[in-house]
């Protein structure tokens, strides 16, 4: 079912983008395939339903993971800015890479090139080159600071905030950065805030969270028009690597929990809306207990890894030991084969 929901993904960034009479070029898709991440949860999903999607973290050049390899370069994708009389205007990117974004929850296909190594949705990415072009005519220069982050990444994110170690994170796929419209620009720099303050309206981008000034963003729903999205009621499942049709009942992988599909959306509890359609339990569950918390998710791996891990990320490069559910850093789990819960039990390397 993957495979297939990808190859729709691809056909449809094919058609969508070429159609798009916004565009002054044809955006092709990458021949390296989907960006690599994993899925919400049926328990992210239920859980982070109301939160207003907001993170509280200034960003740093580590905030997005390492991305830079993983779409092409919006200088190398075929833009070109023209300038004229009455500023700048910007061709339509030649190519970008298919990704899952995220509203409110909900995935949402869209494409990705990568401005100042950071991955961007390519019609943000557009506005924003002609933003800055403008801006550089009068001395001022914008830099994109952090982008679109991938589930991996917010997920990670948010288990920093979780641990202690990490500032206010949205929940995984409630982020207003998983959805390709929100940038942190490098506003501390000379004339950057007080030119955007003045000119970013132009260019479809306001301020949304008050308390940051770096934080700014498009519309929703003004993604370029390639997507994914379905408009059926069904609910895509981590658990199954499947859809399920609306009012089904799964028992999470996460948290052996029950979830019920709520027309596009999982919902706590089986049968709280009702008699299931379909009936979703783990293997020899009955349903089982929730197990002691001892396993960790690896958002690197994609799948859970036993208590005593220990693993290299790959967002940040660091070591990390899995305790009691939760990872712990430690600088010498690299050398020592040990950190923070006693020897490895696994020792994984990027």
């Amino acid at each position: 079912m993957r495979t297939v929901r990808t190859a729709l993904v691809l056909a449809l960034l094919a058609t969508a983008c070429a159609a798009d009479p916004g565009a002054l070029g044809v955006v092709g898709q990458s021949a390296a395939g989907p960006v690599p991440d994993t899925v919400i949860t049926e328990a992210e999903q239920a859980a982070g339903a109301g939160d207003p999607g907001i993170d509280h973290v200034e960003p740093t050049e580590a905030t997005d993971g390492n991305v830079a390899d993983l779409a092409p370069p919006i200088d190398g994708a075929g833009l070109t800015t023209v300038s004229g009389g009455t500023g700048v205007s910007v061709d339509a990117i030649g190519s970008c890479r298919p990704a899952d974004g995220y509203s409110a929850g909900n995935r949402v296909g869209i494409c990705v090139v990568t401005v100042d190594g950071k991955l961007v949705e390519y019609r943000t990415a557009e506005a924003f080159e002609a933003m800055r072009a403008d801006a550089a005519r009068s001395g001022v220069h914008i830099t994109v600071v952090s982008g679109f982050r991938t589930m991996d990444q917010q997920r990670y994110l948010y288990n920093l905030y979780l641990a202690g170690r990490g500032n206010l994170a949205a929940r995984p796929g409630y982020s207003n950065h998983q959805s390709g419209l929100a940038l942190d620009l490098n506003t501390s720099g000379a004339g950057v805030y007080g030119w955007l303050a003045a000119n970013a309206s132009r260019y479809g981008f306001r301020r949304t969270v008050p308390s940051e000034a770096w934080h700014w963003e498009r519309p929703a729903g003004s993604q370029g028009s390639f997507t994914a999205a379905s408009a059926s009621d069904r609910c895509w499942s981590a658990t199954l690597g499947a859809e399920v049709e609306n009012h089904g009942c799964v028992q999470s992988r996460l948290d052996q929990q029950w979830y019920q599909c709520n027309a596009g959306a999982w919902a706590n509890g089986r049968g709280s809306l009702g008699a299931c359609t379909t009936t979703h339990a783990l293997a020899g569950s009955s349903p089982a207990p929730a197990p002691s918390g001892a396993q960790c998710f690896s958002g690197t791996l994609g799948h859970d890894v036993a208590a005593g891990t220990c693993l290299e990320s790959r967002f940040d490069r660091l070591w990390y030991q899995c305790s009691n559910g939760t990872w712990l850093h430690e600088s010498r789990i690299a050398s020592a084969h040990a950190g923070p819960a006693g020897a490895c039990t696994a020792y994984l390397s990027l």
